[in-house]
């Protein structure tokens, strides 16, 4: 988790020093100190209205996550409720406003907005997922300012997922010169780029408001990551009553390519001048790499092929909802990093903005996606009052916006101009209106729409329909001159600490139109006994071994993607589980993830990892603890990324066996169950590599605590994760515990919520106590304001209880 706090910091100094004028553009962060009111009020937004009695809370807030789960809600948003809800925020005039612009950015409201500044309209809008920016100043006065928010997330469903609602991203201030760079003002990329040199094309959008025509001097200053200077260029020109485009090309020798294993990174900084002074200053970060597709060879990057190994994601994330902070994207991220994952798909949505700068920073590559489908067609909505419902009003504004903020990240590598649209076959010339103006705004980079092949789009997407055996091949048959890439690939449902030992497709969608004999030839599953081993476990549940596919296990999928070479890649369905689009109640989410709700890996994850990472590593599964099945024949697989492993059982070899890295991808023993210790170990070359244990556990007697840091800063930001797991009386994991746990807290924290990964557990969020969940749970609290020792106790009955302190300074 230390990876990018250097550049927290730096953030947070640019915005304190802005904030004391030290700029000529002030960015000024104010997502503390919101009023909040839960339901709508008449004339809310009037001047004089009393918010005292308002509940006080800081933003990103997601008030849906605080409610109780109810079989009366939809499905889709995880059985949560919507709403209706009110935000006030003072705003205290400063005079060093005077004679410039003020403008507020909100990251995404969900959804339909509507904000007021005292008591006068500023603006509405329904998309809930992209940035708002309003002018606030026509509106503000000297002293106190309120700003109003109202927020309209009742009409229900508003998406096919769980999309939470409220002010759940940032918001800022932004502070200008009347003359200034536009918002996503400043666009540069990389037109020519090799080992020696690369040409830097930059693109300033400077705007006059003034009122009188001004000549303006615009200073390009192209650094790397060290600070140092390598490139410089200098525009003249006369700006009318509203804009003009200042463009020139710089050159960079040598360039430090940014790729997923060195994510390089420069910045433009660009200086606006204007009557003898210094009116404007953008820094724009940016990568210079250079991108190939091609039917023949798939992707290259900077002259290497290279296969994405990709998720796709779901913003929410559990016990917080939607309203995720730094500190949970930067978690996630890692996590992915970890398991060999260098793509990722913003599946089906605009992401916030701090998820594109460490994609960048930390190097994955992202396919871009502004929105699920496009319309209602003929009464076929995807949710009934999600955004097709505003599409052919906003969709034009809203994807030059889209387009126009993202384009700078070098990690963004494709755009996808939809998911799974219905009717665009009927609709061929709004297919290409939307990649024209793709490819009109950016010519770098080119398009994909999630599961078509057919006409306008650069690049074919397949989603459940490449997991069909026989249908990338027909594709390839038919188009062979086209890239293709999985943008939804696979979909297998797995829950942690679950198994099965009969292999099946998930109940959900099973591939019913084929008969038994095309079935196991086009949908190839194993099973590793002929009765069923696991035969106790609640049908709501998936099994953990990679034999529970949908349509497709994710060992053959892989091996498809990376044997095809016109492939680009792959991107799963997910890297973590999200909440809503339930396959009914109780379900609050479809079990898809890698990762579960609580952020704990699942076995599927080291599979991943020992298909897509080089570290070394090996992982057992399952765990070795089966109280009454003394004598059964256990499957034992093991998943590494080294040549052979060996099973031991007490320090006694069951064998060494050659991992097929072609096929099966995995290694597999029987092994019959009684008390003890099974290791695997890996080997590479002939020489260890790694290896891990499984012991058998007892029953349960104490819980673990364990901090992911052990000081929080007191920002109001930060947050931490406290992971209970429960153990026997030697500290052995216990892996089927579900005692209920009860945290007590002292100390400064706020509480972000419970979780434990159970997808059948509609416990509340809000509150000190949750059941364990395959022997695990979590809490996660943030930082306040305050300095002082954060104690977190956990407790339950029977068992020890343990304690965990962390430093908040």
């Amino acid at each position: 988790m230390k990876l990018l706090r250097p550049l927290f910091a730096a953030l947070l100094l640019c915005c304190a020093a802005a904030a004391y004028g030290a700029s000529p553009r002030t960015v000024t962060n104010i997502d503390f100190d919101w009023y909040f009111h839960l339901g709508d009020l008449e004339g809310a937004e009037k001047p004089g209205t009393d918010y005292s009695s308002w509940r006080r809370l800081d933003v990103p807030h997601d008030w849906t996550i605080e409610a109780e789960y109810s079989k009366d809600n939809r499905r889709e948003n995880a059985f949560l409720p919507g709403g209706i809800a009110w935000y006030k925020k003072e705003i205290e005039w400063r005079p060093e406003w005077e004679g410039r612009r003020v403008c507020i950015e909100f990251d995404a409201i969900y959804t339909n907005s509507t904000v007021w500044l005292n008591g006068r309209k500023v603006g509405n809008r329904p998309q809930g997922y992209q940035g708002i920016n309003y002018d606030l100043t026509p509106y503000l006065v000297k002293g106190k300012n309120v700003m109003s928010v109202k927020v309209d997330n009742s009409l229900m469903p508003s998406s096919r997922w769980y999309q939470g609602s409220g002010i759940y991203r940032h918001v800022n201030l932004i502070v200008t010169d009347e003359i200034h760079v536009a918002r996503f003002g400043t666009w540069v990329h990389t037109p020519e780029v090799s080992s020696e040199k690369a040409s830097v094309a930059v693109e300033t959008d400077v705007r006059n408001e003034s009122g009188s025509p001004a000549s303006v001097r615009v200073v390009s200053v192209v650094s790397d990551m060290n600070g140092v200077e390598v490139a410089r260029s200098v525009s003249e020109g006369l700006i009318g009553w509203k804009q003009e485009f200042f463009r020139d090309t710089l050159t960079v020798s040598r360039p430090d390519l940014w790729s997923p294993d060195a994510p390089n990174l420069y910045s433009l900084r660009t200086t606006v001048e204007s009557g003898g002074r210094v009116v404007d200053e953008v820094v724009t970060p940016f990568g210079i790499r250079k991108l190939e597709f091609d039917a023949g060879f798939g992707f290259k990057l900077n002259g290497g092929r290279l296969k994405m190994k990709g998720v796709c994601l779901h913003q929410n994330m559990g016990a917080a909802g939607s309203a995720l902070t730094d500190d949970m994207w930067h978690r996630r991220l890692v996590q992915l990093k970890e398991m060999g994952c260098n793509a990722i798909r913003t599946s089906h949505y605009a992401y916030a903005p701090e998820f594109y700068r460490m994609c960048d920073e930390m190097g994955f590559m992202v396919v871009d996606e502004p929105w699920d489908g496009w319309f209602n067609w003929y009464g076929c909505h995807k949710a009934q009052y999600d955004y097709t419902i505003y599409f052919l009003d906003w969709w034009e504004q809203d994807l030059a916006e889209f387009i126009k903020r993202d384009r700078n990240h070098p990690s963004v590598v494709i755009w996808c101009i939809g998911n799974e649209v219905w009717g665009w076959d009927r609709h061929h010339y709004l297919q290409w209106k939307i990649v024209d103006t793709f490819h009109k705004m950016d010519p770098t980079r080119p398009t994909v729409q999630a599961h078509t092949q057919k006409l306008y789009p650069d690049l074919a997407g397949f989603n459940a329909d490449g997991e069909n055996i026989g249908d990338i091949e027909k594709f390839r048959k038919e188009q062979p001159n086209k890239a293709a890439v999985g943008t939804e690939i696979p979909h297998n449902r797995q829950t942690r600490g679950v198994y099965r030992s009969i292999g099946s497709y998930n109940s959900w969608n099973k591939p019913d139109n084929f008969k038994p004999e095309e079935k196991a030839k086009l949908f190839p599953v194993e099973s590793y006994t002929e009765e069923e081993v696991f035969p106790e476990f609640d049908s709501h549940y998936a099994s953990s071994y990679d034999n529970q596919p949908r349509r497709v296990t994710h060992r053959k999928q892989w091996q498809r993607t990376r044997d095809f070479d016109f492939m680009i890649g792959e991107f799963l369905w997910t890297g973590f589980d999200y909440l809503g689009e339930s396959w009914g109640w109780p379900g609050r989410t479809n079990n898809f993830g890698i990762i579960d709700l609580a952020g704990f890996p699942k076995d599927s994850y080291y599979l991943y990892q020992s298909m897509w990472s080089d570290k070394p590593m090996v992982h057992i599964l399952p765990h070795w603890t089966w109280p009454g099945k003394e004598g059964v024949e256990i499957p034992v697989v093991v998943y590494t990324n080294g040549d052979d492993a060996e099973l031991f059982y007490n320090g006694r070899s069951l064998g060494r066996k050659t991992i097929d890295k072609q096929e099966e991808m995995q290694a597999v023993w029987l092994v019959p169950y009684k008390a003890g210790t099974i290791t695997a170990v890996a080997y590479k070359d002939g020489r260890e590599i790694a290896r891990t244990s499984h012991r058998t556990a007892s029953k349960p007697a104490a819980v673990k605590l364990s901090a992911d840091r052990k000081t929080i800063s007191t920002d109001r930001r930060e947050v931490i994760y406290i992971t209970a797991d429960i153990t026997d009386a030697r500290g052995n994991f216990v892996p089927y515990a579900d005692n209920h746990l009860t945290f007590e807290v002292t100390g400064p924290y706020k509480l972000i919520g419970v979780e434990n990964g159970d997808i059948i557990d509609l416990s509340p969020h809000k509150v000190l106590d949750r059941k364990a969940f395959m022997g695990k749970a979590l809490l996660i609290l943030q930082a306040t304001g305050e300095k002082g020792v954060l104690k977190v106790k956990a407790k339950s009955p029977t068992l020890k209880s343990n304690t965990v302190t962390v430093q908040c300074n």
